[in-house]
């Protein structure tokens, strides 16, 4: 039993606390006998996962119990086999969105380096999960890169360009690829003067936000059926096309920031979100497929104030 959990693991005395002293809240009545492997496992495991020991422990037996139920062996190997994982997740209606991803993304991770020791190489370095993403320029940030993009040659590879990666990134949120592709006749000005972008590879559709949609029409009257980014560009898709036209053209620019799309895309994310915008709305018009992959934006979104909660609440009286 437990025959490929059979290493012996110095640990901290909070750590060995942890582990030894975790009990199920509900304490199944598998507990007792998986109880010993999960520890085992968690010890050999918890310096190589981004993950604290008490999360693990509760992942970990979920799934040492899951599989006890199920009639498997006894194996560490085999509850952390991919097939047991996905199995385990699909009993779980409960888990949903980013928790799902973390259950999942937690039993991976402890079974990458259950393998690394299985196989007598040394236990991968603990690894530390960056959900980090580029902060958001400030409202006059944006203003300054407005008045930049302006005050540029009015040729098609300066100004034009400039206010075009402006308005696709701050105004509508596009990606590297996306801001590459897309051209004038993807901009539609709707009746009441809404400007949408139809996304090229997809049939996904972006309004772009009020300050920036004069500026991307504009720009789309400009372009034609040109590109709305350096039209006069030979690749479709040049490598550090972006980052090595920006480094040019802010080349000698003063009082302003590094322009940088991955921000500008942030700035859009953001401020949707501090608007309250509904989130899987956010997340349908980012491209993202869930609403999972806004979490490391909402660190820059302040709480709704006590007033502000209780009207929302309410509704209209």
């Amino acid at each position: 039993m437990y025959s490929h959990v059979s290493w012996c693991v110095p640990l901290e005395r909070d750590v060995s606390g942890a582990i030894l002293g975790y009990r199920p809240l509900e304490e199944p009545a598998e507990w007792p006998l998986v109880a010993d492997g999960v520890r085992m496992v968690a010890a050999a495991t918890c310096d190589s996962v981004p993950y604290t020991v008490p999360k693990v422990m509760l992942v970990l037996s979920g799934l040492a119990t899951f599989a006890e139920r199920a009639g498997l062996a006894r194996d560490p190997l085999t509850w952390l086999a991919p097939e047991t994982i996905t199995r385990y997740l699909v009993t779980r209606p409960g888990l949903r969105g980013s928790t799902l991803q973390t259950y999942r993304s937690i039993l991976l991770r402890v079974r990458e380096a259950l393998l690394w020791l299985e196989t007598g190489q040394q236990p991968a370095p603990k690894l530390r999960a960056s959900r980090q993403r580029p902060a958001p320029y400030t409202p006059p940030e944006l203003a300054r890169f407005l008045m930049w993009a302006r005050g540029l040659p009015p040729l098609s590879t300066h100004g034009g360009s400039a206010l075009a990666l402006l308005a696709l990134g701050a105004g509508c949120g596009l990606s590297r690829r996306e801001v590459l592709a897309d051209r004038g006749t993807h901009v539609t000005v709707l009746p009441s003067e809404t400007v949408v972008v139809a996304v090229p590879g997809s049939d996904r559709l972006v309004v772009c936000r009020a300050m920036w949609e004069q500026v991307l029409a504009d720009r789309a009257r400009s372009a034609g059926d040109g590109y709305l980014f350096l039209p006069q560009r030979q690749t479709p898709e040049p490598k550090n096309g972006i980052t090595n036209w920006v480094k040019r053209t802010q080349d000698g620019s003063t009082g302003l920031p590094e322009l940088k799309l991955a921000r500008l895309r942030s700035s859009w994310i953001v401020e949707l979100l501090r608007q309250r915008v509904p989130e899987d709305v956010v997340a349908a018009a980012a491209g993202m497929s869930s609403t999972a992959g806004l979490a490391p934006y909402r660190s820059w979104v302040p709480k709704l104030t006590e007033e502000a909660t209780r009207r929302m609440l309410r509704g209209w009286a």
